[in-house]
């Protein structure tokens, strides 16, 4: 058992000493439904742009000026991700990024690159969730970058992140003063899950994310079963992903001059390489004719078309 599966008890726990284990739900199998502006994104594929944050020129305000001109522009979402940059002196720590993003953006979502490895689900849980509150439901997390997960350990995480995400009920928290009632009781659940690699009890200490679940994005077909997003890089694997995850959303590199985005393409969207808020690709995307306009979706979700997933409790609290 890894470092960072070790079985814990929550803060809420010393809140509450008397909380009992609920048994451990099974989890019921994700909706397959499509979100609100599905008919969208039949039409216009999604754009995810990836942001090299490497080096003294990527300060802060070079990013956030790259990033906003990347919603200009019409991107969904723009992926944060400092794995290139490892080794590099002054580079910024992606959540902490993200954070800071989410304040000076309004419709494009944010997805955070892995966090180490070692990290046990309890803290990915609780850096994501809280991530998806300041962003108001604009989120996702990558949580894989390698192909393949031979010993089961990614796979077992993201279901264990999951499952803490559904720790409270969508309505559990009343707030309610006059009665010092802070939340309902039967809208808390223990999580008790033993795999190979975790043993967490949970719950998670906040509130469901506002989007139920981050968007959760992988690299490579081995967890796309798993997966919200997926990231390939050859077109030939997109057909077999979409077999084994129907409900999933595949994105591939854009493989010309971003004024010519494919029609033919197997995937339902794009990865773009930007180098910084002058970059070509920005005015070559902001002019193409029927950009589509998704500031009417709140959440990150609703803007690449995902439904968002009941909690694996629902049907025992209902």
């Amino acid at each position: 058992m890894s470092a960072g599966g070790c079985r814990r008890r929550t803060a809420l726990a010393a809140i509450r000493p008397s909380l009992p284990c609920s048994a451990r739900a099974s989890s019921p199998p994700r909706s397959e439904g499509r979100g609100i502006h599905e008919g969208i994104l039949m039409t216009a594929p999604i754009l995810v742009a990836t942001l090299d944050t490497r080096g003294p020129a990527a300060t802060l305000g070079t990013i956030t000026r790259a990033v906003r001109a990347a919603e200009a522009a019409g991107f969904d979402a723009v992926l944060i991700d400092d794995r290139a940059a490892a080794g590099v002196q002054g580079r910024f720590e992606t959540t902490t990024l993200t954070a800071a993003l989410a304040a000076v953006t309004e419709h494009i979502g944010l997805i955070t690159a892995p966090l180490p490895a070692d990290q046990a689900p309890y803290h990915v849980s609780r850096i994501t969730a809280s991530l998806d509150h300041l962003a108001h439901g604009r989120t996702g997390w990558l949580a894989s970058t390698d192909t393949t997960d031979p010993e089961g350990r990614t796979g077992e995480l993201i279901d264990v992140v999951r499952g803490l995400w559904d720790s409270f009920d969508d309505d559990a928290f009343v707030h309610d003063r006059a009665d010092g009632l802070y939340w309902r009781l039967p809208a808390v659940h223990q999580l008790d899950h033993q795999g190979r690699h975790f043993d967490v009890a949970g719950p998670l200490n906040v509130a469901r994310p506002p989007q139920g679940h981050p968007v959760v994005a992988v690299t490579g077909p081995a967890l796309a079963a798993a997966a919200d997003l997926v990231l390939l890089d050859e077109a030939a694997d997109a057909a077999s992903v979409k077999q084994q995850a129907p409900h999933a959303k595949i994105l591939l590199p854009l493989p010309g001059p971003a004024a010519e985005l494919p029609a033919d393409s197997p995937a339902d969207g794009f990865t773009v390489a930007l180098t910084g808020s002058d970059d070509p690709v920005l005015a070559a995307l902001a002019a193409r004719p029927g950009r589509p306009d998704r500031t009417a979706a709140t959440t990150l979700r609703e803007r690449l078309g995902l439904a968002r997933p009941e909690s694996r409790h629902a049907l025992t609290t209902a």
